[in-house]
């Protein structure tokens, strides 16, 4: 099980002001909260907690298939820099991070490893990314691993609005994640051949 996260650092400085009154306590337990009120980097690590909560989420969606984002019931830990974990329902996701100026990406996985996963940000001037520029990368991205003609790949949300993967018509058994937000956009693939050429 996948999922993945982006968050744009300058959008969300914008559109979300985490020190207003109960935002910490309605998204982060007790421990998160003191891990961003000692944090030399508050802000971003408020995003990249929440981050590793939402692409946690998308990936208990996949099994868990009627449950809501209650961002408490997903509890982080950082092992290092880039990894963490995210613990919910006694089930545990682990989790990478790209953290830089401008965005914060997050893809989480179920089981020892994560092998076998490829993902990619992709950005653009304008001030939004929109929907259909990140699909066209990523069937790009699967045509390529897959030896497919792009034309035939078709990206569908199922009743859940989980990315699933068509070729022709049939459904493709490599699951995938899309998130996007302001200028941009990430996707996971799992079971990713690299082309030989």
């Amino acid at each position: 099980m996948i999922g993945n996260d982006i968050v744009d650092l300058n959008l969300a400085e914008k559109q979300s002001n985490w020190r207003r009154k109960g935002f910490l306590e309605k998204v982060y337990s007790s421990n998160e909260q003191a891990m961003i009120l000692e944090s030399s980097a508050p802000d971003i690590l408020v995003w990249k907690l929440w981050s590793m909560k939402e692409s946690a989420y998308k990936a208990r969606l996949r099994v868990h298939k009627s449950i809501q984002l209650n961002p408490k019931a997903f509890e982080c830990q950082i092992l290092a820099d880039d990894k963490g974990i995210v613990t919910c329902g006694g089930k545990i996701y682990h989790t990478v991070s790209e953290v830089n100026n401008n965005f914060v990406h997050t893809q989480a996985y179920a089981g020892e490893s994560g092998t076998g996963l490829f993902s990619e940000v992709i950005s653009i001037s304008q001030d939004h990314l929109g929907k259909k520029q990140l699909y066209n990368a990523m069937i790009s991205s699967i045509a390529i691993s897959m030896s497919y003609d792009e034309s035939d790949v078709v990206i569908e949300k199922n009743y859940l609005g989980i990315p699933e993967l068509y070729q022709m018509g049939q459904k493709i058994h490599q699951l995938c994640s899309l998130s996007h937000h302001g200028r941009y956009g990430s996707y996971v693939i799992s079971n990713y051949k690299k082309s030989q050429k």
